[in-house]
C-alpha cells in the first residue's frame, strides 16, 4: 500500500517505523513536510497508530509489491524457471537400467533389446511402464511376468522366468568290445540287442529311456548287466627294415641371457636339419641376478636298422599279447587263446586273439 504524510519529524517517523520492524519501500521525501512510502498489506494496519499525529493528504488503492520484487529479481526468476523446465525435461531422460530376477537371461542381451526399441541409456525416451513391459514380454517367450517401475531416471525392471521343463539327456550303453551277446539283465532302459547277436564296439545295447503304456518315451539312466563272448584281436607288424635318429656327434652351442624371466639378449644360431636340444640354466654371478642358459643342439641323422625276425619274434608276440589283455573288460573267463606269426613279404606279423566270457556293458 502506498501513503502519502503531511506533518513535521517525518525522520523521527521512519526510525520508529524500522524499531517496529515495518518494512518500508520506495521512501519518497519532497520537503521537510512532505513523504511518500509503500508497506506491506501485513503492516498496513500496524502503521495507524504511528501515523495518527500526521495529516494523511492521499491514501491510494493498494499497490501489490510482488511485480516489484519480482522485476527487481528477474533473473532470479528466469534461472528458477529454465531450471524447473529443465528438470522436468531431464527425468524423461534414462541414466541407468537395473535389471533383477534373470536366471537364464543375460542382463547385457535384455538391455540390448530394450536400446532396439528406444529405451536406452543417456537417450530422451517417451516409453511408459506398460511399453517397456510389452517389448520385453513380446521379444522372450520364456518370461512369465515383467514388473517396470521409475526411481527418478533410473528404470528397474523386475523378471519372473517360466520354469522350463528340460527333460535329462541320458548316455545309452554302448558295447566295449566286440562279441556275441550271451546273457541280458536290463534294470532301467530300452534293450536295442537280443541273445545270439554279433556286436561291434561301440554298437548301443542299451537305449536310455523306457515306454509308458501310450508309447511315450520317458528319459532315465541306464543300467544293464549284458554279457557276450568277447573276441579281442591285437596284431603287431614289424617290419624288415626300420629307420631311427641318431646323434652324429656334431653339435653346436648357443646362449640366452635373462634378468627377472624377461630376456635381455641371446647369442643362439643351429643350421642342422635333425636335432636333440639340451638345455642348462646357470647365473654368471651371486651377486647379479642374471641367468644364462646354455642350449646345445646335437645333429642327429636317419639310421637304416636290418631285424632278424628269428631272434625278434618272440619279444614280439610278447608285447602283442600284452597289449590285448589290456583290452579284455572286468570279470571276464578266458575261454581261448590263439597266437600267431606270419612273414608277409618284408613284414613279420604277430597276431593274439583272446577269447572270454564276461560283460561287455
Amino acid at each position: 500500500m502506498k501513503i502519502e504524510l503531511e506533518g513535521y519529524n517525518l525522520n523521527e517517523l521512519i526510525k520508529t517505523l524500522h524499531r517496529k520492524k515495518i518494512q518500508l519501500a520506495n521512501i519518497l521525501k519532497t520537503d521537510a513536510t512532505h513523504m511518500s512510502f509503500e508497506v506491506r498489506d501485513a503492516d498496513s494496519k500496524r502503521i495507524n497508530r504511528f501515523i495518527a499525529n500526521y495529516k494523511i493528504k492521499k491514501t491510494l488503492t493498494k499497490v501489490k509489491l510482488i511485480p516489484k520484487l519480482a522485476l527487481a529479481n528477474l533473473g532470479i526468476i528466469i534461472g528458477l524457471f529454465f531450471g524447473i523446465l529443465f528438470a522436468i525435461f531431464a527425468s524423461n531422460y534414462v541414466w541407468q537400467i537395473r535389471i533383477y530376477g534373470n536366471e537364464q537371461l543375460s542382463k547385457q542381451e535384455i538391455i540390448s533389446v530394450l536400446a532396439e526399441n528406444g529405451v536406452k541409456r543417456g537417450k530422451l525416451t517417451t516409453k511408459s511402464n506398460q511399453q517397456i513391459q510389452s517389448i520385453l514380454l513380446n521379444n522372450y517367450n520364456r518370461l512369465a511376468q515383467v514388473s517396470v517401475i521409475r526411481q527418478g531416471t533410473a528404470i528397474i525392471v523386475n523378471l519372473s522366468e517360466k520354469l522350463v521343463y528340460n527333460p535329462q539327456e541320458y548316455p545309452p550303453i554302448c558295447a566295449v568290445s566286440s562279441g556275441i551277446i550271451t546273457n541280458i539283465n536290463v534294470l532301467t532302459g530300452t534293450i536295442n540287442v537280443k541273445v545270439g547277436d554279433f556286436v561291434n564296439a561301440g554298437d548301443v545295447l542299451v537305449l536310455p529311456f523306457n515306454l509308458d503304456s501310450a508309447g511315450n518315451k520317458i528319459p532315465v539312466m541306464p543300467i544293464a548287466e549284458i554279457e557276450a563272448k568277447i573276441y579281442v584281436k591285437q596284431q603287431l607288424i614289424l617290419p624288415k627294415t626300420t629307420y631311427k635318429l641318431a646323434r652324429t656327434g656334431k653339435k653346436m652351442v648357443g646362449y640366452k641371457y635373462s634378468l627377472f624371466n624377461k630376456q635381455l639378449f641371446s647369442k643362439n644360431k643351429n643350421s642342422f636339419d635333425f636335432f636333440d636340444v639340451v638345455e642348462y640354466n646357470s647365473y654368471i654371478s651371486s651377486l647379479i641376478p642374471i641367468k644364462q642358459t646354455t642350449i646345445t643342439y646335437f645333429e642327429l641323422e636317419q639310421v637304416a636298422v636290418e631285424h632278424d625276425f628269428e631272434q625278434e619274434k618272440q619279444q614280439l608276440m610278447e608285447n602283442c599279447y600284452l597289449q590285448a589283455l589290456e583290452q579284455l573288460p572286468n570279470n571276464h573267463t578266458i575261454l581261448n587263446e590263439e597266437k600267431s606269426f606270419s612273414v608277409q613279404g618284408d613284414k613279420l606279423y604277430a597276431t593274439t586273439i583272446i577269447t572270454v566270457n564276461g560283460i561287455i556293458s
